[in-house]
């Protein structure tokens, strides 16, 4: 691919995620069409399909990048503390749209299950580094429930804080999330089983 198109395709996406973003300020998720988000964007749907297999993909790549740094600065540190936890914490709240914060009060499903899919594979990737680091070795089916657990646990409280209009601070949800996983977390960052 020449740094041209490469170049395109990336204008391209950012148009393709900015008009989804305008289409949700407007309208819920769930009814947003293809079709809208190209016509919103100025491009034919062959190059939105050229970009993104469906809508989901393009709000999954935002979450995802949305994660990565929400949490960039944690990568060096020992692994969820509830610093992490209260960074987390202001950082949803200083970061995420407003078109996604009015579709999550909508409680449009198809955005929880987005973003908790965002959430989850962030989780598997910290444990997996974590475990790859100790000789190659892979989950034990215990640790996978613990880490869907784990997600599952902060992705309600990211999106019931939201649903409570951020009425308590950045430092009490993480207080609050850290207690809530200590024992998860310590079994979690514990050996693996053989």
């Amino acid at each position: 691919m020449s740094e041209t198109t490469s170049k395109l395709s990336l204008r391209s996406q950012e148009w393709i995620q900015t008009a989804l973003f305008q289409l949700m300020e407007k309208k819920e998720y769930s009814r947003i069409s293809i079709t809208e988000i190209a016509d919103t964007a100025g491009l034919a749907r062959q190059t939105f399909y050229r970009n993104f297999q469906d809508k989901d993909e393009i709000l999954l790549k935002y979450l995802a990048g949305l994660m990565r740094e929400m949490w960039k600065d944690f990568h060096e540190k020992p692994i969820l503390d509830e610093e992490m936890f209260i960074t987390l914490f202001r950082n949803w709240k200083q970061n995420v749209p407003l078109s996604l914060i009015n579709n999550i009060f909508n409680r449009d499903r198809k955005i929880r299950q987005i973003i908790f899919r965002s959430v989850s594979d962030y989780v598997d990737e910290l444990f997996m580094s974590e475990l790859s680091e100790k000789k190659g070795s892979k989950p034990d089916k215990y640790r996978l429930y613990a880490q869907k657990s784990f997600a599952s646990i902060i992705h309600m409280m990211l999106i019931e804080w939201t649903l409570q209009e951020f009425n308590l601070s950045s430092e009490e949800m993480g207080a609050l999330v850290n207690d809530l996983t200590a024992s998860m977390r310590e079994f979690l960052q514990s050996p693996p089983l053989m």
